[in-house]
This record gives C-alpha cells, sequence and structure tokens, in this order.
C-alpha cells in the first residue's frame, strides 16, 4: 500500500485550470521528484497537500486512511509537513522556538530547546545561534530553519517546495542528507525543484507536471538533465552555447507556444531579441579600487565593462552580501578610487555609499501591489494620466507583447499581479524593473531563481537585450547554474576578498559550474 496516494486531482481559480487530472503514489521511504514549468501547478498541488487550498475534485489517502487537510495545522496533525521557499515565521521567535512550534515541546524553556535545536540546526548546515531572533536572520536561510522543524516533527510525508533555491551548494548537500536521513526512517518526501542537476542527484523517480497532468512518471536513474528539461517544456530544450569573448553568441532557446492572449503590433516595453549577444565592449563603466565595509569587505577590486555581466558568490560568510550591500548602498563604503558614470570620486568614511540600482526576488510581492492587474503593473505612466488615445493603445499593446514574450500563463492583462503563478510574478517583475531601471550600471540579486529551464532563458533574453544597449551587470548568486549561464566573469568571494576569477569565455556551461562549485568548496 502507497504510503500517499493521490488520484483524479483538480483546482481552478476562476477560468484559469491549473490542476486538471493529477494522480500519482509515494510509497514508505521515497523520494519522488516534481517538476514542471512556471506556472505548471507545482506550488499549487504543494498547497492542496499541506492543507493551504482546498482541491475542486479528486482523492487523497494517507497509509491507507482517507486524506483532505482543512489547514496546514491539520495537515501536520494528520503526518504531512511542508517547507515551502517563501517561508513566513512569526520574527518575534528565537530559531530554537521556530524550530520546534507546532510540535510537542513547542511552549517549553528556551534554556531546554537550545541544545536540541543545535543539533538539528547542524544538521542542516545553518550556524546560527538558536537563541537569535527569527526577525535577525537573512529571509533566505529561513527555508533552512523549516527543515531542520520537519526534522523535529513527527510527521510520515514532508514537501519540500523549492527549498534548495536560495542555498549554496555545500547547503544542498546538507538539504540532500537530510532527505536521505528521512527516507532511511520510512518517511516520504516530494522533492519540487527547478534545479534538475542536483534533484536527479537525490531522487529516487520523477513526476513531470504538465498541463496540469503527470506527463512523465520515470525512475530517476533513467533521465538526465537535458532530457528532463525536455520533457518539462514537452518539446526539444538546446542548452546555452558557450561565450566566446572574440565574437557575438546566442543562446538558443526552445520555440514558446502562443498564450492566451494574443500578441499585436507596435512597441514593446521589453523588446524582441533582435541580434545575438555582443561581447562586452573595452570602455570601463565601473572602476572600484580597494572597496572596504568595515567587519565584512577587506579591500575588493573591480572592473565592469560595458556590456559585461559579471557574477559573486561565495560562502554566507564570505563578503559577497556585504560587497553587493556597498555597491547598492544599503552599506556605507570607503574606496581608493571610484570610476562611475566616467567621472572619478573617491569615498571616504564621511561620503554616502554607492548607490547602484538593484534588483532582490526576494522583496514582498517583488515590489508590486499584488492587487493590481498585470496592465497596471507594467504599464509607465501614472494610470489615468494619458490624454492621448494611441498612446495608451501602444501602452497596453506593449503589455500584452511583453506578456506574450515571457509566456505568462494568463487569460487576460486585467488578471491581478497576485494571481500569477510565483515565477511568472518574478519574470514580469524583473521585466518591469528592468525597462524603468537606469541603463548604465545595475545589481541582480539571483534573477533566475526557483524559474524552470525556459523562464531561465527568458531572463537570459532581458539580460541580453540589457547588455546590447550598454547596460552593464553586476549579478550575485549562490546558483552555480544561474552565474554560469548568465555571465561573462564569475568572483569566488572568501574572507572579504575576491580570491578567483573564473572566465566563462569559451568554455561549457557544465564546465563553468563545475569549476564554479569547485572553487566555491575550496574558498
Amino acid at each position: 500500500m502507497a504510503l500517499l496516494q493521490v488520484q483524479g486531482l483538480r483546482k481552478s481559480f476562476g477560468a484559469r485550470r491549473v490542476l486538471r487530472d493529477v494522480s500519482f503514489t509515494v510509497d514508505d521511504g521515497e523520494v519522488v521528484g516534481l517538476v514542471g514549468t512556471n506556472g505548471a501547478g507545482k506550488s499549487t498541488l504543494g498547497d492542496v497537500l499541506a492543507g493551504i487550498t482546498a482541491a475542486d475534485a479528486g482523492s487523497m489517502t494517507l497509509m491507507g486512511h482517507p486524506y483532505a487537510p482543512l489547514s496546514p495545522d491539520d495537515a501536520r496533525h494528520l503526518g504531512v509537513g511542508v517547507v515551502q521557499q517563501l517561508v513566513r515565521i512569526d520574527p518575534a521567535l528565537t530559531v530554537a522556538q521556530a524550530v520546534f512550534r507546532g510540535t510537542p515541546q513547542a511552549g517549553r524553556p528556551q534554556a531546554e530547546l537550545r541544545r536540541q535545536a543545535q543539533v538539528l540546526l547542524a544538521e542542516v548546515a545553518l550556524d546560527v545561534d538558536p537563541d537569535t531572533p527569527v526577525g535577525d536572520l537573512p529571509h533566505f536561510v529561513h527555508g533552512l530553519v523549516e527543515t531542520a522543524r520537519v526534522l523535529a516533527e513527527d510527521t510520515r510525508m514532508v514537501v519540500l517546495d523549492e527549498v534548495s533555491a536560495a542555498l549554496l551548494p555545500m547547503e544542498v548537500s546538507s538539504l540532500h542528507a537530510v532527505t536521505g536521513r528521512l527516507s532511511r526512517q520510512g518517511r516520504g518526501v516530494l522533492y519540487i525543484s527547478h534545479r534538475l542537476p542536483e534533484m536527479l542527484e537525490v531522487v529516487d523517480r520523477v513526476l513531470v507536471l504538465r498541463d496540469g497532468r503527470i506527463a512523465l512518471d520515470r525512475p530517476a536513474a533513467e533521465l538526465d538533465p537535458v532530457r528532463l528539461a525536455a520533457e518539462t517544456v514537452g518539446e526539444p530544450v538546446s542548452l546555452p552555447a558557450p561565450r566566446v569573448a572574440s565574437a557575438a553568441a546566442s543562446v538558443p532557446e526552445p520555440a514558446v507556444p502562443e498564450p492566451a492572449v494574443p500578441e499585436p503590433a507596435g512597441a514593446a516595453p521589453v523588446p524582441a531579441r533582435t541580434s545575438p549577444r555582443l561581447a562586452p565592449s573595452d570602455e570601463v563603466a565601473l572602476r572600484v579600487r580597494n572597496l572596504r565595509v568595515p567587519g565584512a569587505v577587506e579591500g575588493v577590486d573591480l572592473v565592469l565593462r560595458r556590456g559585461e555581466v559579471i557574477g559573486l558568490t561565495g560562502h554566507r560568510s564570505s563578503g559577497v552580501r556585504e560587497i553587493a550591500g556597498a555597491l547598492s548602498g544599503e552599506l556605507p563604503a570607503i574606496t581608493d578610487e571610484l570610476v562611475l558614470h566616467g567621472e572619478e570620486r573617491c569615498l571616504g568614511e564621511d561620503d554616502a555609499a554607492l548607490h547602484l540600482p538593484a534588483y532582490r526576488p526576494d522583496d514582498d510581492a517583488y515590489g508590486v501591489d499584488p492587487g493590481e492587474t498585470i496592465a497596471r503593473t507594467l504599464s509607465q505612466e501614472a494610470w489615468g494620466a494619458l490624454t492621448d488615445v494611441r498612446s495608451e493603445i501602444a501602452t497596453l499593446r506593449g503589455v500584452i507583447r511583453t506578456v506574450h514574450q515571457l509566456d505568462v500563463k494568463t487569460l487576460s492583462i486585467t488578471t491581478m499581479f497576485g494571481a500569477l503563478s510565483g515565477g511568472d510574478q518574478h519574470k514580469l517583475a524583473l521585466a518591469r524593473w528592468m525597462s524603468s531601471a537606469p541603463r548604465d550600471v545595475v545589481v541582480l540579486h539571483e534573477p533566475t531563481r526557483g524559474l524552470d529551464v525556459r523562464a531561465r532563458t527568458q531572463v537570459r533574453k532581458l539580460l541580453d537585450e540589457a547588455t546590447a544597449d550598454g547596460t552593464s551587470v553586476v549579478v550575485v548568486s549562490v546558483d552555480p547554474d544561474e552565474l554560469a549561464e548568465c555571465c561573462d566573469r564569475v568572483g569566488i568571494v572568501s574572507g572579504g576578498r575576491v580570491a578567483r576569477w573564473i572566465d566563462t569565455s569559451e568554455l561549457a556551461v557544465d564546465a563553468v559550474r563545475d569549476r564554479i562549485v569547485e572553487a566555491a568548496t575550496a574558498a
């Protein structure tokens, strides 16, 4: 008898059918991977299992008994624990209290929880003091706190929903070790992820969710990342070509089917790519010598050419986040030399920090009102300020063109932004930000995090368009695949310095990824 059996699940939001007829099983001790494009219904399926939302039709059984949770607490009580990518934890709780909340030990004195919490936190490679308030932690580690909580729970079925999206390779290895422990305990695991190579390392079987149905159910040993990517989008997928510094290099992408919104003629906020990506020019867009952030960054030299994309990565305590914070103006910085916008200046202790435009996908609602329509969200002018009908029509045509080009799953541009899938929200928010940000030097934090293989190609297309127009980009990320796909050079940060630069020219994506992982591990 299967531990979890799902039969004929259906779920719609208005006229949009998300789950059409989903059926699958998970056995005791089995780790099952779930993949699908953004908007395929993975998170909705996870929400049904977690008791966050109810299915319109279909049935589930857990350990042979009917399973229909009324809430997340009810789901945990019945034996299903869920760790979500964007988890919300009461910031007033200590880490130890957060780990044991919802368990029989909840409510015990902090001193009694501390030692047990330390053991669980060590298992998920999270080096924080259990007495630390959750509100003092970076949001990207909340998923690790939740993973530690799952270990403390007495649940039989665990859903890991994109937990690895914001994790370092070392932390992913710890997550896989936790997954293995859950499996050996006889618990079932549903592992949802877009990072296909790492997922195939840990799962026993893979489910592909496509068009609201399970389109593929196959042992992981029979699949590789390229084939799985093709199965995910339902068509052949070309991997990014090696970058060639001496010539323009195009990034192949799969064909994108027509969405429900028709594509009109006219201008668009995000223009279609008309030429392959050009090699960066020799013109310097940003030069920084001996950048320091007291207590975190010891001395960093950066040279960013016009039209170039460089990446920065490193462990949590490496100083990479502080470098990004200094560049975007969140942290005060000191430099010996700074050339920006062709002007020479020097930052001293009494000067304001740099203020490069920065985009963070983990900002609440991406800085967008979730109750606004897609049309209003993507309109550059204040709504109602247009006095020319032709201008208004051109604006709406541009909105529809953007929705079409980014393959957003929607029936209308009047759909509320918050009703879109997380991936579609991410793509539109980034397109909106890129079209409005100053086109000079920008900082992007994990621009493809949580996106499927097709959506990652579309984001690379946005970057190609920006760099072709002369924009220079600094990508800050923990994802080696993202860095390998997007960047011309990648800096490995360690001890508050850039310990090594990796040139991606004339290297395949897999080779670049391996070098990044090797260098980051050694740093």
